[in-house]
């Protein structure tokens, strides 16, 4: 009997993977009774918490929910079922999925609660991601909506039969057509029946993988024609092709403009008099020999105050020197030219150009000139900048995110590996924040962080790193210290802010901080373990009650 006894204890102990909690019910407290193997590798947890009550081995907020469970348990003589996250040995907060089971005695009372915690934190992640990877589409589909429906060329989809699905606003203006009219029509009863077949070859290579651009004469509804410069891409989704994406490019206008002139006029001179792009010509020193009276419109300056001057005169200074490089390199290896640059508008501003650059040639290979077609790309840039301050900003407070910080941490000590010097990191966590959300509402909530951001930015030098690390989380890296009194000066700076109670949308709000720092020995330490030593130090703070800071050398 005994031996079955060590065998059943063995399989509960190091046989079974998930974790295993066995809390003896006594006097309306939760002892713990036993725990596996499973327990000590992933919580952290030995055998000195046996027969200690729940309240002495957890933090009392965290006591306080599982108390909670268990009793369901021991009320309703029912299984509980819920998922709850805990801390690993590492520090990682992590999920399980908690399966509570009561143990009856003789007299049919239930003396103990058994808790089978099966780890889903990867199956938790991978809900995360699903999730923001949704939001993310259909921000994108929002975000680009506007682009297909506003686009100045025809965008059309269509099916793998030659069907069209969707088609934007420039569509129904190019054929007179409502889109109504066209969905689940051929695309053909729009194309001029010299240029069906045409039309057909371009469809067909596409659904083989093949984009194409060429032109074609299209029917308006009034019957007049269009002409039209059409690009036929493949629509392709989990790798297979579904159909076509077709952009048209009505060039009716340009063909007018070309037939205003005699056959003998060069068809250059045409496109540039009438292009919004800057069209340029290079000779082989640089200099300008041709500039479009586009300049005038883009630049603010005549195109004849450009001619015989560096094409690099009015360029950003720090982008000369690689415009220049690529220049010639462009010029002896005859390939195309194409780079993002800055050059000075007549306002004095700079802005954002992108040119195309090709090499021309004589016939005994010589170079002749290089051909330029720059556009303006500001707006371009301007929205990268946006998505770049996006990627790295709290979007509630407008200070830096828990990514730039890790990823700002990391540079930095990596930059001063071996120089000896030495860092602080203060982790900061907001005392009792639920409360305050939970009686006055999250706008309320909201209120109060940005206004603390605020007042912390106030109190921290410039050089500081300070960023909201999720929630009510907040931290701030310290580099180069001076001393330790200087680093504690900031703990005490920011609890101060937090003295008085602070009105918040005609509510008068008191909370307090836990505040843990991390110092750092003479050696340069990895992010990780300097995060981890100023958490620590925060949640013995915490757990003695907050309102206070601690500080942690390592």
């Amino acid at each position: 009997m005994r031996n079955t006894e060590l065998f059943y204890r063995n399989v509960l102990m190091n046989g079974i993977k998930d974790m295993v909690y066995i809390m003896e019910y006594q006097n309306g407290r939760f002892l713990y009774s036993f725990i596996n193997q499973a327990v000590k590798d992933l919580a952290g947890f030995d055998d000195s918490i046996i027969d200690k009550p729940l309240d002495e081995v957890v933090p009392n907020e965290k006591a306080s929910f599982l108390a909670e469970k268990y009793k369901k348990v021991v009320d309703t003589q029912e299984i509980v079922v819920y998922e709850d996250d805990y801390p690993s040995i590492s520090g990682e907060i992590r999920y399980g999925e908690n399966k509570l089971s009561p143990i009856f005695n003789e007299a049919n009372v239930c003396t103990h609660v058994v808790a089978v915690v099966k780890d889903i934190t990867e199956q938790k992640k991978a809900e995360q991601i699903a999730k923001k990877s949704k939001e993310m589409l259909i921000e994108g589909k929002e975000r680009y909506q506007s682009l297909f429906d506003y686009n100045l060329d025809a965008v059309i989809t269509l099916d793998f039969n030659g069907l069209l699905i969707t088609g934007n606003h420039a569509l129904e203006t190019m054929s007179g057509y409502s889109i109504r009219e066209l969905t689940g029509r051929s695309y053909l009863r729009l194309i001029k029946p010299g240029h069906i077949k045409k039309a057909k070859l371009y469809y067909d290579k596409a659904l083989n993988g093949v984009p194409e651009e060429f032109r074609l004469s299209v029917k308006h509804k009034d019957r007049k024609q269009v002409e039209i410069i059409a690009k036929f891409s493949p629509i392709v989704v989990s790798d297979e092709i579904v159909g076509v994406y077709v952009i048209c490019k009505d060039i009716t206008e340009q063909i007018r403009f070309r037939e205003k002139f005699t056959e003998s006029e060069n068809i250059f001179e045409i496109i540039t008099e009438h292009s919004r792009d800057l069209i340029t010509m290079l000779n082989s020193e640089g200099e300008y020999i041709y500039a479009s009276p586009s300049y005038k419109e883009v630049l603010g300056y005549y195109s004849d105050e450009f001619l015989g001057k560096k094409f690099y005169h009015n360029i950003y200074p720090d982008d000369v020197e690689h415009l220049k490089k690529t220049f010639y390199l462009s010029k002896e290896k005859g390939e195309p030219w194409k780079e993002q640059f800055r050059q000075k508008h007549e306002s004095d501003d700079y802005i954002w150009s992108e040119l195309h650059g090709s090499p021309v040639y004589d016939e005994d290979g010589q170079f002749k000139q290089m051909v330029v077609v720059s556009r303006d790309i500001s707006t371009l840039k301007n929205y990268e900048s946006k998505l770049e301050n996006f990627a790295y900003h709290d979007e509630l407070t407008g200070i830096l995110n828990r990514r730039y910080f890790i990823e700002h941490l990391e540079k930095t000590l990596k930059s001063n590996k071996g120089l000896g010097n030495r860092f602080a990191i203060i982790m900061i966590d907001l005392d009792k924040l639920k409360p305050i959300n939970d009686t006055f509402g999250h706008d309320v909530g909201d209120a109060f962080l940005q206004e603390f951001t605020t007042r912390v930015n106030r109190v921290i030098r410039e050089s500081d790193t300070f960023a909201r690390l999720g929630g009510d989380e907040f931290a701030i890296f310290i580099p180069q210290i001076d001393s330790i009194q200087s680093v504690t000066n900031v703990a005490k700076r920011i609890t101060s802010v937090l003295d008085t109670p602070w009105m918040i949308a005609d509510e008068s709000i008191s909370i307090r901080a836990s505040i843990g720092i991390a110092i750092s020995n003479l050696k340069t330490e990895s992010a990780h373990r300097l995060m981890k030593a100023a958490d620590e130090a925060l949640y013995e703070v915490k757990n003695a009650g907050g309102n206070n800071y601690k500080l942690n050398y390592i």
